[in-house]
């Protein structure tokens, strides 16, 4: 039975019908028809049965089953696939795979997983995902891996994560509890801190007699033409440096050279005079002498090259005069002054190997800098404004870099000091890692020393001096 808004529906359609068949002749209350009616007016009535006969047949429609039809529905929108794969894809591919093919189907047993420029971050289930432009993997378990750039840190469970752009891997868990990945991540745990590997290092010292101590100290002075000011200071300000030296009995030799490398005669051209009068023996016959002849030594002019290479300076020093000059169980003090920055060829570490090549222990060299830090040195052109060089060579030896531009009695003094102290301490090769130091006197550990940083030296702690020729051994990670 049609329904009440069906009935309307179809009455409508039908006086429709009425009206077309009264436009044409017909009367709806007589449907006669006549046998000499023209081939035109049976044609009429042939279309008439028709539209009849087509009125019949959708009486017994239902209109909602004849929508039905998704494609014949006037208020449906048509579905594409799309870039993505339309409806059923998406950026994460739920079910069907779009233009980037991120997953194969919506039964995956992962939670979830978030791809990034290098697949940074993965939360597993027990799925395999590939993702992230660098093609990292991860087989999750139900660990969280967080990747960098590099695939820099993993908090591993038991599951391995391969990833980064140098693809580097981390097997975390079981392997090594909690490890955090460093430029690589490339250490599998154990006693790994922050993934980097150290090493294990052994230094071995012998106790002299105090008075003994030993102290070599080379000066190479910047001879360009805005040094004037600088070297008539350094003459000045010079007893602030050396008294202590006086007073304690140091045994010390100095020599002076240039940062003139501009021909093989001038790199790392003694000062004639520097060897023989700078020493501590003619400052013990005569002070006031020995004072007066570096503040003369050290006036070194103002007419050396504008390229200053006070790195290569010492290089070509070492190699003409270390045989000759340099004591092999003495200190070495190489102390740089210069308003310009270094313009050597080689790397300021290349440099720095080549001093403590000369001796047993990379603590037996020190590089102490009196350089323009202020970055103050605006003068003519081609002055090359810095100090970075000097200051890395300094750095990696555990010495000082003062500046040009303060007072020179404080800086020599202080510089003074440090030295001293050294002569006293028993400094290393490299930094120890926090905790690993070890200290042995004869064999038998010791804790009764203090460690300084910044000279990166051991000093026994007073009453608690090895007596002369004893034998430290210290130990440490690095």
């Amino acid at each position: 039975m049609p329904k009440p808004r069906e009935t309307a529906w179809l009455k409508s359609l039908f006086q429709g019908f009425m009206k077309h068949f009264q436009s044409n002749g017909f009367q709806s209350s007589n449907l006669v028809v006549e046998n000499s009616k023209s081939s035109s007016t049976r044609a009429k009535l042939g279309n008439a049965m028709l539209s009849l006969f087509f009125v019949l047949a959708l009486s017994s429609c239902n209109k909602d089953g004849f929508y039905e039809k998704e494609y014949l529905d006037p208020n449906a929108t048509e579905t594409t696939a799309g870039v993505d794969g339309g409806i059923d894809g998406g950026v994460d591919g739920s079910t069907v795979a779009g233009t980037d093919g991120s997953t194969a189907g919506g039964a995956t047993t992962g939670d979830t997983t978030t791809g990034g420029t290098d697949g940074s971050v993965t939360t597993g289930g027990s799925t395999t995902t590939t993702g992230g432009t660098d093609g990292s993997v991860t087989t999750g378990g139900s660990t969280t891996t967080t990747g960098g750039t590099d695939g820099s840190a993993t908090t591993g469970g038991t599951s391995t994560t391969t990833g980064g752009t140098d693809g580097s891997s981390t097997t975390g868990g079981t392997s090594g509890g909690s490890v955090t990945g460093g430029t690589d991540g490339s250490t599998a745990g154990g006693t790994t801190t922050g993934g980097v590997s150290h090493e294990e290092a052994e230094e071995n010292f012998q106790q002299s007699a105090a008075q003994t101590k030993k102290l070599d100290v080379l000066w190479i002075v910047d001879d360009s033409g805005s040094m004037a000011d600088e070297q008539d200071s350094l003459g000045r300000n010079f007893d602030a440096f050396i008294s202590d030296f006086i007073t304690k009995n140091v045994d010390f030799k100095m020599a002076i050279t240039t940062t003139d490398t501009s021909s093989a005669t001038k790199n790392g051209k003694m000062v004639t005079g520097s060897d023989t009068k700078l020493t501590s023996v003619k400052a013990q016959a005569d002070e006031a002498q020995f004072l007066l002849d570096f503040k003369n030594l050290v006036k070194v002019g103002i007419s050396g090259s504008g390229y200053e290479k006070g790195l290569e300076a010492s290089e070509g020093f070492m190699a003409k005069h270390a045989a000759s000059w340099m004591r092999s169980d003495a200190y070495l003090a190489v102390v740089i002054i210069s308003d310009e920055e270094d313009q050597s060829p080689k790397t300021p570490i290349a440099y720095w190997e080549n001093l403590r090549g000369y001796k047993s222990s990379a603590g037996l060299v020190k590089v102490y800098t009196i350089v323009d830090k202020t970055l103050s040195n605006t003068g003519p052109s081609g002055i090359s404004t810095g100090f970075q060089r000097y200051a890395d060579v300094a750095t990696a030896s555990a010495g000082i870099v003062s500046d040009i531009r303060e007072d020179f009695a404080n800086v020599l003094s202080d510089m003074g000091t440090a030295i001293i102290n050294l002569l006293d301490s028993f400094a290393l090769a490299a930094t120890p890692v926090n905790g690993s130091l070890k200290v042995y006197v004869n064999g038998v550990e010791t804790t009764q020393f203090s460690y300084d940083a910044p000279s990166r030296s051991i000093k026994f702690d007073q009453g608690q001096i090895p007596p002369v020729n004893a034998t430290i051994r210290v130990t440490y990670l690095k």
